[in-house]
C-alpha cells in the first residue's frame, strides 16, 4: 500500500491527551511519531483546564493536609488509589469500565511529577467547589494554568523529536485485514495525505461542538435548540467518526460536560459569576425550580439549566444582592479560576447595563416589572418572590431545602436578573477501549493498531461529568496518552 509519508505512531488531535501519547513515544522508544492538528495551534481543551486529577502524588505526600481557605472540613484528606477508583465506580452507578478506571488512578500521579520535571509548580492541591464536601480532594493546581503547561508540553514534543502538523485534519482511518496501517488527512494545502502508521491514537476531544452528534446521543431532551457553545471549536466529532467507520463499538456515548453561563458570556465575566450565584433561580414560566445550591457543580448546574424545556433559566438579584457581590463579601460560590470564592465583582453594573440592550440581562423598579422584562407571567413570579421571601425570613426553604445560607431575599429594588444558558464545554467519552486504552468492537475485541484516548474514550463516566473528582478530564487525558503509548511501545519496540 502506497503511503505520502510513514510514521510508526501518528495521534490525532494536538491537545493535553495528544501530545502526551506522542510524547512518552518520543522518550521513551525509537518509535518515529508524528501529531496532526486540525487547528492553527495545538492546545486542545485542555488550554482551558485549571487543574490536574491525581491521587496518592508526590505534592500531596508534601503537605500535612489539603490546602483550603478557612477551617479544614472534618475527615477531610487526601484520597488513596482506591478512594479514587471506588468514586468513579459509584458516582457512574457501575457503569464505569473498572481496568479503565484503576489504569488512570493508579498512574495518575506520574502525570504530576512528568509536569514537575518539566518546570511546572503546583500552587494547591484541593477541591473545586469549596461548599461540596463530596468532592475528593485531587485538584492539583499549576501556574499557568492549562495554557502554559500545553505551552511547555508542545515544546517538550517537539525537542523529543515529534513532528506536528498543524492545520491538517485527518479525515478517516485506512484498514488493511483488520488492521490500523494509516491515516487519510488533509494537508495545510488542502492536498490529500495518506500517512502510513503502525498505530493510531485518537486524542480528537469527543463531539461538543457538533450539534447533530449532540441532538444524536445526549440524554438531554432538546438541548441542541437551546444551547451555546464556549470551548472549544475542534472538537467535532472526528475520531468518533473515524473510530466507528472502522467497526469500534460505541458505549454509553451521550455524556456532556455542561455548565451555566450567561447568555452570550464568557464564565470569568463579572455578570456571568453573578448570574452562577445561587440566587432565586427562575425558569420561562417564572417559577421555581429547584434548590440553587446545585450552582456548587457546575456539571450538575449545567444539567439542571440544560433540563428546563427551553434551556432558559433567569437569575433574579436584588440592589443588596449586586451591591454584595460588587463591593461587599463577593461570591458565595466559586467556579475555580473563573469566579474565585468571596471574591468581588467591581464591574458587575457596568456589565450589567451592557448586557440590557440584548436580552442577557433585565433589571426594573418593581418586581412586576422585572417579570415583564424577563417575558414571564407576573403573578406567578410575584408569588414565587413572595414565598422565597418568605423562606428567607425564616431561614427554612421547606420548597426546594436551599441551605440557609444560600437564602438571600429579593426585597430592595432595582431588581435585576441575568439569563443563564446551558454551555457545552466538552463531551465525555463514547468510543469503548479496555484497560490498555485500545480501541475495541461490540465483541470487547480490540481493533489492531488503534487506540481512544482522553475525552474521546469511554471508561469514566456515567450519564454526567464527574465533578466529585476534580481535574478528572485533564488528568485523564495526560494519563490516558501516556499508557496508550506505552502499551503501543511494548508491542512495536
Amino acid at each position: 500500500m502506497a503511503f505520502d509519508v510513514e510514521y510508526d505512531v501518528v495521534c490525532i488531535g494536538g491537545g493535553g491527551s495528544g501530545k502526551s501519547a506522542a510524547y512518552t513515544i518520543a522518550t521513551e522508544s525509537d518509535l518515529s511519531v508524528c501529531v496532526l492538528e486540525k487547528l492553527e495551534n495545538c492546545g486542545g481543551s485542555s488550554i482551558y483546564a485549571e487543574g490536574t486529577c491525581a491521587s496518592e502524588s508526590s505534592e500531596q505526600a508534601a503537605r500535612p493536609h489539603p490546602d483550603y481557605p478557612g477551617e479544614l472540613p472534618e475527615g477531610a484528606h487526601f484520597p488513596t488509589h482506591e478512594e479514587h477508583v471506588q468514586r468513579y465506580i459509584d458516582y457512574s452507578h457501575h457503569r464505569a469500565n473498572v481496568e479503565v478506571a484503576k489504569a488512570f488512578a493508579y498512574n495518575s500521579s506520574e502525570t504530576i511529577d512528568i509536569y514537575k520535571g518539566l518546570g511546572i509548580e503546583y500552587t494547591d492541591v484541593t477541591i473545586y467547589a469549596f461548599d461540596q464536601p463530596a468532592e475528593l480532594y485531587t485538584f492539583h493546581r499549576p501556574e499557568g494554568l492549562g495554557q502554559h503547561c500545553q505551552d511547555v508540553l508542545e515544546r517538550a514534543c517537539v525537542n523529543a523529536g515529534v513532528d506536528i502538523f498543524t492545520n491538517t485534519p485527518a479525515q478517516e482511518l485506512i484498514t488493511e485485514d483488520g488492521k490500523i496501517v494509516g491515516v487519510v488527512a488533509q494537508d495545510a494545502d488542502g492536498n490529500e495525505m495518506r500517512i502510513g502508521a503502525k498505530a493510531v491514537v485518537l486524542a480528537t476531544g469527543g463531539f461538543g461542538n457538533n450539534m447533530e452528534m449532540v441532538e444524536k446521543y445526549s440524554w438531554i431532551p432538546n438541548i441542541h435548540k437551546t444551547h451555546y457553545q464556549s470551548v472549544p471549536t475542534q472538537n467535532t466529532g472526528d475520531g468518533v467518526r473515524m473510530a466507528e467507520a472502522v467497526g469500534a463499538h460505541l458505549k454509553d456515548i451521550g455524556a456532556l460536560m455542561i455548565i451555566g453561563c450567561t447568555d452570550g458570556r464568557t464564565l470569568g465575566s463579572g455578570i456571568n459569576g453573578a448570574g452562577y450565584q445561587p440566587n432565586l433561580w427562575v425558569d420561562t414560566k417564572g417559577k421555581r425550580f429547584c434548590n440553587e445550591a446545585v450552582a456548587n457543580s457546575f456539571a450538575d448546574t449545567g444539567n439542571t439549566i440544560a433540563m428546563r424545556d427551553d434551556g432558559i433559566v433567569f437569575s433574579v438579584m436584588d440592589e443588596d444582592t449586586v451591591t454584595r457581590l460588587e463591593s461587599g463579601t463577593g461570591s458565595a460560590v466559586g467556579l475555580g479560576d473563573f469566579i474565585p470564592i468571596h471574591k468581588t465583582m467591581p464591574t458587575l453594573r457596568a456589565e450589567i447595563e451592557e448586557a440590557l440592550p440584548d436580552g442577557a440581562a433585565f433589571k426594573a423598579d418593581t418586581i412586576e416589572g422585572l417579570a415583564e422584562a424577563m417575558g414571564v407571567d407576573v403573578e406567578t413570579f410575584k408569588a414565587v418572590v413572595e414565598k422565597y421571601n418568605e423562606a428567607c425570613d425564616a431561614g427554612k426553604d421547606d420548597e426546594f431545602m436551599k441551605p440557609a445560607k444560600f437564602l438571600q431575599p429579593v426585597r430592595k429594588a432595582p431588581f435585576y436578573a441575568t439569563k443563564q444558558r446551558p454551555s457545552i464545554l466538552v463531551s465525555c467519552g463514547g468510543i469503548r477501549i479496555n484497560g490498555n486504552f485500545q480501541v475495541t468492537d461490540k465483541d470487547y475485541v480490540a481493533i489492531p493498531g488503534l487506540y481512544a484516548v482522553g475525552m474521546e474514550a469511554t471508561g469514566l463516566f456515567g450519564d454526567t461529568y464527574n465533578l466529585d473528582v476534580p481535574g478528572t478530564a485533564n488528568g485523564f487525558a495526560h494519563t490516558s496518552g501516556r499508557l496508550a503509548a506505552r502499551h503501543i511501545i511494548s508491542t512495536l519496540a
